[in-house]
């Protein structure tokens, strides 16, 4: 276990809770008897969502952290781009787009306030980011 779930598990008294899931799934197994299979394939499917589910939020909490700190090292002191410039990563990672989706939505902007279309190698505008 990861020291988030970790530390999640002990702030909602997971042990008790887990206990009392498990008399819960034992007692519905034993009201299900000959149809046992069944419920071992849903609890199967379960914890593979619940695992997915806890590996992903501890990953978007890391993106989240890491992208936060890059944002506020490469402006350095000044107040007014650190806040925005914070404010665009949390909107961004709050999208839960592809990195290329993030990265060319920037440029998109950076285009549109700067007031010139994009131009490639070769002097044309191109078609699609």
């Amino acid at each position: 276990m990861n020291p988030i779930d970790l530390t999640v598990h002990l702030r909602i008294g997971g042990a008790k809770l887990q206990r009392d899931l498990a008399r819960a799934a034992q007692a519905v197994v034993e009201a299900i008897k000959q149809r046992r299979r069944v419920w071992f394939a849903y609890e199967e499917l379960l914890a593979k969502i619940t695992d997915r589910r806890q590996a992903a939020y501890f990953d978007l909490g890391v993106e989240h952290g890491i992208a936060a700190a890059r944002a506020t090292t490469v402006v350095g002191r000044h107040k007014t781009v650190n806040a925005l410039a914070q404010r665009v990563v949390r909107e961004l990672m709050r999208k839960g787009v592809a990195r290329d989706e993030v990265v060319g939505a920037l440029i998109a902007a950076a285009w549109a306030v700067l007031g010139e279309a994009p131009v490639n190698a070769g002097g044309r505008v191109p078609a699609r980011l």
